[in-house]
């Protein structure tokens, strides 16, 4: 993993519905990467699958926040980001996406 690399989105417009064994998965994910101090967010969750994580304990131990939009995360991470370490060079935001 890149050493400046500090939030994770798993965008989830794709995921219709959430068991025992994907909840578990993430679960494992959230921990390794507050591990190595990344923070994971959601986005694009459907309500079924917000329901069913509400039901546990997953959202408690979310080291991130649950966005309702892929870009609603990115612009918020971004400033967020700016704010606590003003870069020496303008960051490259396409990159950040992915190159969307």
């Amino acid at each position: 993993m890149h050493k400046d690399v500090r939030h994770l989105v798993l965008m989830c417009s794709a995921v219709n519905a959430i068991d025992a064994s994907a909840l578990e998965s993430l679960e494992a994910i959230n921990h390794r990467l507050s591990d190595a101090g990344v923070r994971l967010h959601l986005s694009e969750v459907k309500g079924p699958v917000m329901d069913a994580l509400a039901r546990s304990h997953f959202l408690e131990s979310l080291t991130g926040k649950v966005f309702l939009s892929q870009n609603d995360a990115f612009s918020t991470l971004l400033v967020q980001t700016e704010e606590e370490n003003a870069p020496a060079s303008p960051p490259d935001h396409w990159l950040a996406r992915g190159l969307i």
